[in-house]
């Protein structure tokens, strides 16, 4: 069975998927494995981590300018209280974006998980 979202739909779903895995990173004081692989394909970062010393999520992101040198990374701090807002506008539109995001949303209880998310 398949499930038809259009790119509004599938924005609206992906910022209800994200403040669930706020709410549980909230709960169990860890990121979803999940939720770190989207942190980390939106913002084409190294790592992402929850830091329950200060409630927030850090970002690793390498700046480095070579890529034979050693990574030079930069960690940014979301505190718990904006991530949901940060990670919703990281939101992106290409083709493998749509892709991406729709495996995350076949992996969840209300699709079933033999179906497929297909993009209109």
């Amino acid at each position: 069975m398949a499930a038809y979202f259009n790119t509004d739909e599938l924005k609206t779903a992906m910022t209800n998927l994200i403040k669930q895995y706020i709410d549980e990173c909230e709960e169990c004081q860890e990121l979803s494995q999940d939720c770190i692989d989207l942190i980390r394909h939106n913002f084409l970062a190294e790592y992402a981590v929850y830091n329950p010393d200060n409630n927030s999520i850090e970002v690793g992101i390498d700046v480095s300018e070579d890529s034979s040198e050693y990574p030079e990374l930069e960690v940014y701090t979301i505190p718990l209280t904006d991530a949901q807002i940060r990670i919703s506008n990281s939101f992106r539109q290409n083709a493998e974006d749509l892709e991406f995001y729709g495996k995350l949303l076949n992996k969840q209880k209300g699709i079933q998980s033999s179906s497929v998310v297909v993009m209109q």
